[in-house]
């Protein structure tokens, strides 16, 4: 796996977060159905450990820098 994978994994996730967002303002997800009570710490930290794990199944550089030269 090269490096913008891991851009495309956050980037999907930033979208959906995004879109729940844009439907919770109009009021069409409650969360509250969605999530029992106190588990989104829980799915935060799940997000972030699969970032991790991804940052080390990806052999290029994060974002898009290459070496550059000096």
């Amino acid at each position: 796996m090269s490096g913008w994978k891991t851009f495309l994994f956050n980037g999907g996730i930033g979208a959906l977060i995004l879109a729940a967002e844009l439907l919770d303002h109009l009021a069409l997800v409650d969360w509250r159905e969605i999530l029992p009570e106190g588990t989104a710490p829980l799915v935060v930290l799940l997000i972030g450990i699969g970032n991790i794990l991804l940052r080390h199944v990806t052999r290029g550089p994060a974002g898009w820098r290459r070496d550059l030269p000096r």
